[in-house]
């Protein structure tokens, strides 16, 4: 049945006309904050909170958890604070709060009026104590798509060496990265901000943050914003399908997208034929990176599944992002072009360098959160990957879950917080927000999520693109986003806005 368009202008026109609701209840916050660096706004502040490595050991050892602020425009009309968690798993919140407050752009000015905007960084991640690994052993990374019982051994021996690696370098930690750790440290900063109820944006496995904190402390939310859905009830193999089908969907569009638009770099090409070719071309022959041939930040030759694995990667957001240095399809059509051409630079691996290097920490929060027992042995590899290849047959199943289900293999530490539907009682209204053809978190996960959330709902954009907060230029979703953040005034059920 498909989801019916809702007369939404009439309702807007009245919710924008609703003060914010009672601002949440405050007590002293136990937070000192300072400027974060002499090249940074002033205005923008930081801090440290410490909490239990392990919640099971609560007076034992502590890490800290890294924060960054931006007070409300308007102190007078101020809610409280507003926790942002930019997803990943392994993305930081200062970061998206810190180039707020350089170039603006990411919050909008309603929101930022009512809310100081609270940058935060989950354990492991960005500012707070850091996941360590051997950058030395990511940089032999083979292939994750074996197609040989060699090709299969190399990479059980890669992942086991680099799983120990950091397991050696960050020490216990490492096996308290999971979910349910955050959200525990999730409310200890919520306390020490002194704030009573929660505000929350959560994008990506933000939403999974989210809806875990929910379930644990339902009482303890005001308002929870969760945009782009990611549901951790799916089975291994559920899940690996069904961002299989999101990306294979995202790619098709790509191409008529292409077809239909002068500008795009392909415009006058078959795309997925020549897709096609390029990648089975760098599977013979790897491509020259010519960027890259004097370079120490990558690789200087591209192969045919380094295409496969990041081409995804570039669409994940139709319009480009530039503040924060997401590009957009028109970038991916440009590097497809410049790799037809001969430089395929822009599919290269990076070179990683630095022990604390950004990719770490969410392959590390991947492996304690998702299952890697369905690729335990070659063949069992191997037939997933024919399945991929016959229901994706441009894509091949290269994505972000099948990147989890890969790198965790023989990981150094057990997972911790295992799939599973949520039991969520006695929460107030929560918004669920995911476009219709989200190439990373499918509104099929939204559904599902929303059903394990009775007091939810779920507000659909009709278009392309991962999430909706962070879309440039004028947005009905993001406005009914704030709208419902500021005032807890949902659209209605089942609302459908353009993209």
């Amino acid at each position: 049945m498909k989801l019916r368009r809702t007369l939404w202008i009439l309702p807007f026109i009245a919710l924008a006309l609703l003060a914010p609701f009672s601002a949440q209840a405050q007590t002293k916050s136990t937070l000192k904050w300072e400027r974060c660096s002499a090249d940074l706004p002033a205005e923008l502040e930081c801090t440290q909170v410490q909490v239990p490595l392990d919640y099971a050991i609560p007076w034992g050892d502590t890490i800290s958890i890294g924060l960054n602020r931006l007070k409300a425009t308007d102190p007078a009309s101020r809610i409280g604070s507003l926790i942002f968690e930019p997803g990943g798993p392994g993305g930081a919140g200062t970061v998206e709060v810190g180039v707020e407050a350089k170039v603006g752009n990411i919050f909008s000015p309603r929101l930022r009026k009512y809310y100081d905007i609270i940058g935060f960084d989950p354990r492991g991640v960005g500012t707070s104590t850091p996941v360590k690994c051997d950058p030395a052993i990511r940089n032999q990374e083979p292939s994750l798509l074996p197609r040989t019982q060699a090709d299969y051994d190399k990479l059980v021996a890669y992942t086991t060496a680099f799983g120990a690696s950091c397991l050696k370098l960050t020490g216990p930690l490492l096996g308290h990265l999971d979910t349910e750790s955050v959200v525990r440290d999730i409310d200890r900063v919520r306390e020490a901000l002194g704030e009573d109820k929660l505000s929350y944006l959560g994008l990506s496995y933000g939403t999974m943050v989210g809806a875990e904190y929910a379930e644990l402390f339902p009482n303890r939310v005001r308002t929870m914003a969760l945009d782009g859905a990611l549901d951790h009830s799916q089975s291994e193999t559920s899940f690996h399908l069904t961002e299989l089908q999101t990306t294979e969907d995202a790619m098709r569009r790509f191409s008529v997208w292409c077809s239909e638009t002068p500008t795009c770099a392909l415009h006058d090409k078959d795309v997925l034929a020549e897709y096609d070719a390029l990648v089975k071309k760098a599977h013979q022959t790897p491509l020259p990176a010519k960027l890259c041939a004097d370079s120490k930040a990558c690789r200087p030759t591209v192969t045919g599944d380094d295409i496969l694995l990041t081409a995804p990667l570039y669409l994940v957001f139709k319009e480009p992002i530039p503040e924060l240095g997401y590009v957009g399809w028109a970038d991916l059509a440009t590097y497809l072009k410049e790799a037809m051409d001969g430089d395929a630079s822009h599919f290269s691996k990076p070179i990683v360098s630095g022990e604390t290097y950004v990719g770490f920490a969410g392959d590390a929060i991947g492996c304690v959160d998702f299952p890697a027992q369905l690729n335990q042995n070659f063949d069992s590899m191997y037939a997933r990957m024919i399945a991929d290849r016959a229901l994706a047959p441009h894509t091949q199943g290269a994505n972000q879950s099948w990147g989890v289900q890969t790198k965790c293999l023989r990981w150094s530490v057990p997972i911790q917080n295992p799939p599973r539907p949520l039991r969520v009682n006695g929460a107030p209204t929560i918004l669920i927000i995911n476009a219709t053809h989200d190439p990373s978190t499918s509104i099929g996960w939204a559904l599902e999520m929303k059903a394990q959330i009775p007091s939810s709902v779920l507000l659909v954009r009709d278009g392309d693109g991962h999430t909706s907060y962070l879309n440039r230029g004028a947005s009905q979703t993001r406005d009914a986003i704030d709208e419902y953040l500021i005032t807890g005034e949902t659209p209605p059920p089942n609302t459908v806005l353009p993209n």
